[in-house]
């Protein structure tokens, strides 16, 4: 077998085309799914969890969003790929709920919160793990996108900056849980 035929298509490659397959259908066939983002503390808002991630506010935000998304994912898939589902699924659901919980009342879409997820998921699995592979997959994320850190501080009303920190975050609870690191009580006084 040649090694072209043993390399893998990503399979954040997969989402990447659903969610331009969702553009499309917005951009040109008229169909308004904004109204499927999360909206913080309402029922509604809680079942969009996970459908936010897959619809983004114009061609704009899907192109920003496009390249670190499947870069990122492809570093965490190079892992294994019942990883990259796992962690993928895990970081919707977790930062879904932070963004749900803590937002401001608007429509929340987009994958940014999962790319703020897969950067912290690669850089805390690194730390938890001290793995050698993992410490280089940290290395080139941070040679990559270290300056996604700088999203944290954009408020402008139209960025939903508590979505990336809430990506933020589930990835670092989804690597602290995957390495199995125990949080340590408290010392009594």
């Amino acid at each position: 077998m040649s090694k072209i035929a043993t390399l893998r298509i990503p399979d954040a490659f997969y989402l990447l085309i659903l969610m331009w397959v969702i553009q499309v259908a917005q951009t040109f066939l008229g169909f308004e799914l904004g109204a499927y983002g999360i909206v913080p503390r309402t029922t509604g808002g809680l079942w969009h969890i996970v459908l936010a991630p897959w619809i983004h506010h114009g061609v704009w935000h899907l192109l920003g969003n496009s390249v670190p998304f499947l870069l990122l994912g492809w570093l965490i898939q190079s892992k294994g790929r019942v990883l990259f589902w796992e962690v993928t699924l895990l970081l919707v659901i977790v930062g879904g709920l932070g963004t749900w919980g803590f937002g401001s009342s608007a429509y929340h879409a987009g994958a940014s919160g999962v790319v703020f997820g897969y950067w912290a998921y690669l850089l805390a699995d690194a730390y938890y793990s001290r793995s050698p592979k993992n410490i280089i997959l940290a290395t080139v994320t941070v040679f990559l996108y270290g300056g996604l850190i700088i999203g944290l501080v954009d408020v402008r009303p139209h960025i939903s900056w508590i979505g990336h920190a809430s990506g933020m975050a589930a990835g670092v609870l989804v690597a602290k849980f995957a390495n199995g690191v125990k949080v340590k009580p408290a010392k009594a006084g």
